[in-house]
């Protein structure tokens, strides 16, 4: 992997849930072997705090319960060039730490590409 950090917001709603969220994929990250040399950050902030946060984070991640806000979030991401994209429903339903992670690390070699 060609990244030596991954800084990855979470936008949700108030942020319970996606706090749950943020703890599964940081023990994923640790655990993995193909991390291990990648500066991880990981954290949940609510929509309304995304200008405070964004031009800190590599991608940003929406929860899918707030994805009725996305084209507002997406014009905030555009305008400092960050990758977003909405998280997939039955990942964030149950928990799916992992592919949410591998989603962010793909949003982040893409970005780099361009």
């Amino acid at each position: 992997m060609n990244i030596d950090r991954l800084y990855i917001l979470l936008v949700c709603n108030l942020g319970a849930s996606t706090g749950v969220m943020v703890t599964k994929m940081k023990e994923i990250a640790v655990k993995s072997e193909k991390l291990k040399n990648v500066d991880i950050r990981i954290e949940a902030h609510p929509a309304g705090e995304i200008q405070e946060y964004i031009e800190d984070f590599d991608v940003i991640m929406v929860g899918p319960q707030i994805k009725h806000k996305f084209a507002e979030l997406k014009k905030l991401a555009d305008e400092v060039a960050k990758p977003i994209q909405v998280i997939d429903t039955q990942d964030y339903g149950t928990v799916n730490g992992g592919n949410i992670l591998k989603d962010a690390i793909i949003m982040k070699l893409e970005s780099a590409e361009k």
